[in-house]
């Protein structure tokens, strides 16, 4: 009778386990939602305008049943308890990530279950920069990339499509998106989005910078490309890496990728614009064009969020390492008795 008793009771406590860890979300902790606001670092965040687009953004996302944080700087700290962090296009040269704050956002991701969303900028060179070198918009989010262990990378040039725009060519609207498998997941109804002024991603293979199909696989997706007739472009006197100045031809605007740590991934989502700061992605409309921006951000978000296994299911390794604890306690205490 003791031993149909334990065995009962070690039953209920691996059902219990595994109908925990697959409770809804709505039903666990709400996932935290912070945003990378380091005084000075996000271009134009603090005109009224853009500010109020990222209210609008933070209430959404509020009503979405996430919680919204504001970061001012980024530590192991600030960063405990973070489930997705999302990080803007870059104001200025004093606005570069310092190696500590790299190596936090690293360190936070290797935990497993993060979401990084990174957004990017063109090499534009806005007036108030001198010297006439804008490297830094992509090389600042291309070394958080490089210390996740991403594929994914920021070309050093600007993307124009002369097909699809808001009325001039640098207004660069999403002209295909990828509907297959979980990249369809991310732009379902979200068919155009902003990307305004945008750069043009790539791809990081064998040590170096590679056109952004070499790097497609089950794990890392492209979600937005330009037309057939986008360009590539520089303003800065930087080559791009991957791509040459005057190429044409289909460029990817954003792609995600799911990296392996451990029993699960983290994710990591890459647009050539940025989620907030001036003209950004969440925008509905841009001169005259109806936009999907908040349709692309929810379905995004909700990827992000959702804790994928890369080996064994985690509710898995939680039962075994339950039982193996059983199983030793009954063992010691059966041994002892027998003493």
């Amino acid at each position: 009778m003791k031993r149909v008793a334990l065995l009962s009771l070690l039953l209920v406590l691996t059902l219990a386990i595994g109908v925990f860890s697959t409770l809804p979300v709505s039903a666990q902790k709400k996932k935290v939602v912070a945003f990378d606001l380091t005084p000075g670092r996000v271009k134009d965040i603090d005109s009224k305008k853009w500010q109020a687009v990222l209210k609008s953004l933070e209430a959404n996302l509020t009503a979405w049943g996430y919680e919204v944080k504001e970061l001012t700087k980024i530590t192991p700290d600030t960063l405990k308890g973070v489930d997705v962090l999302v990080i803007g296009k870059m104001k200025d040269y004093k606005s570069v990530f310092s190696p500590e704050e790299v190596e936090a956002i690293a360190n936070w991701f290797k935990q497993g279950g993060k979401f990084l969303w990174i957004g990017a900028d063109s090499d534009y060179v806005e007036p108030y920069l001198n010297p006439k070198d804008t490297s830094f918009k992509a090389g600042e989010p291309n070394k958080i990339l490089e210390k996740i262990g991403s594929s994914i990378r920021v070309e050093y040039a600007s993307l124009e499509d002369p097909e699809s725009n808001a009325g001039a060519g640098y207004r660069v609207i999403s002209y295909k998106a990828n509907t297959q498998g979980w990249a369809g997941e991310i732009t379902k109804g979200a068919p155009k989005v902003l990307f305004h002024g945008p750069a043009l991603l790539a791809g990081y293979k064998d040590g170096k910078f590679v056109p952004f199909d070499e790097v497609v696989s089950d794990n890392c997706q492209w979600l937005y490309r330009s037309s057939d007739k986008g360009k590539v472009v520089s303003h800065d006197g930087v080559d791009p890496k991957a791509y040459k100045v005057g190429d044409t031809g289909s460029f990817v605007e954003a792609a995600a990728e799911k990296i392996p740590v451990g029993s699960s991934y983290s994710k990591v989502i890459v647009t050539a614009e940025s989620l907030y700061g001036d003209r950004n992605i969440f925008l509905t409309e841009y001169h005259g064009v109806k936009l999907n921006g908040p349709t692309f951000v929810k379905n995004a978000f909700a990827w992000g969020t959702t804790v994928e296994s890369a080996g064994l299911p985690m509710e898995w390794l939680a039962g075994i390492a339950v039982i193996i604890v059983i199983v030793l306690a009954l063992a010691y205490f059966f041994l002892k008795k027998k003493k």
